[in-house]
């Protein structure tokens, strides 16, 4: 590496380092303000990861700050925060962010393939930051979480993925079977296997048993076109909606025409994060536009997997 490289990496780890200080000082207080008003919540993804297994602030960004909560708090939460001057934002879920637009919030109820949301709670593992005591899921959880969250939830391989599953393998105990028993129960078996192949794949070294692998390979011909799709589709390269199209399919059974149900016809909390204002002031128009917008995202979807196919760019 010469003279120019390091420079450019320092400035990079400088810079990175500066955004994440801010950032989890803005966390930390509001997560003291939350304990103090008896709110429980769970840190995941980078909010979780960086302290937990990067040790350092300039390792990895910081995008949002992602909190699992307790849907009978969202109440409290949207009180908390407005009262410190936190704006909501428009999204599918609880969204806010604070008066500086530094530190943004992504607020779940829930983790989408988990029936008993409780077991999350009851297996999550307890942390001090910086003197305020906080949750972070367990390591079997985050395992599945995190690589469920790239191949599914986003429908592709972000920068830090490969590095935060890497770390999370090597610092942290796993129980190998209960990860396998919990991802095929929760009908996730390929897409770990597509998650956890392109680590190996991307990693040199990363110490993933290979009977975990053996374990999680395709083994009925409905698996093998299932990985087929995941590998043509699920890369490091973003395909714009697919995450929407593969959350549709991993649904098991009734479940999946109950969830194209609800994502046409949702309930009105969702349509009053999902469009704030417009809903307020449009409720049945709103109501009415929104499964032929859906429609035409599908529309556009199917031609970028077209096109993928054809010439190998979205």
């Amino acid at each position: 590496m010469n003279t120019t490289e390091v420079e450019r990496c320092l400035q990079t780890y400088s810079r990175v380092s500066c955004g994440n200080k801010i950032k989890f000082e803005k966390l930390r207080a509001l997560l003291s303000q939350m304990q103090k008003e008896g709110i429980d919540c769970i840190l995941l993804k980078g909010a979780d990861l960086i302290p937990r297994l990067y040790g350092i602030l300039g390792a990895r960004p910081l995008g949002d700050a992602d909190l699992l909560v307790h849907e009978s708090d969202l109440p409290a939460i949207d009180h908390l925060l407005t009262h410190l001057g936190y704006r909501p934002l428009i999204d599918g879920n609880p969204a806010y962010v604070d008066p500086d637009s530094t530190l943004a919030l992504d607020i779940i109820t829930r983790v989408w393939y988990m029936d008993d949301q409780s077991a999350i709670w009851q297996r999550a593992v307890h942390r001090d930051f910086e003197g305020i005591p906080i949750k972070g899921m367990g390591a079997n959880d985050l395992l599945v979480y995190l690589t469920a969250y790239n191949v599914v939830h986003r429908g592709y391989f972000s920068p830090p993925f490969a590095h935060d599953i890497v770390l999370l393998v090597e610092k942290e105990r796993l129980d190998w079977d209960s990860v396998v028993d919990e991802a095929t129960r929760c009908h996730l078996k390929i897409p770990m296997y597509h998650g956890l192949s392109f680590v190996v794949a991307t990693c040199a070294g990363v110490p993933i048993p290979d009977h975990v692998l053996r374990s999680l390979a395709p083994a009925t011909v409905s698996e093998r076109l299932w990985y087929w799709f995941l590998n043509k589709l699920v890369t490091d390269q973003p395909v714009a909606e697919l995450g929407h199209l593969l959350l549709f399919l991993t649904q098991p059974g009734l479940k999946r025409w109950r969830w194209l149900r609800d994502a046409f016809f949702p309930s009105d909390t969702f349509l009053n994060y999902r469009y704030g204002g417009l809903w307020k002031t449009h409720p049945l128009l709103t109501r009415l536009r929104r499964p032929f917008s859906l429609l035409s995202q599908a529309v556009r979807l199917v031609s970028r997997i077209v096109r993928l196919q054809i010439t190998g760019r979205v």
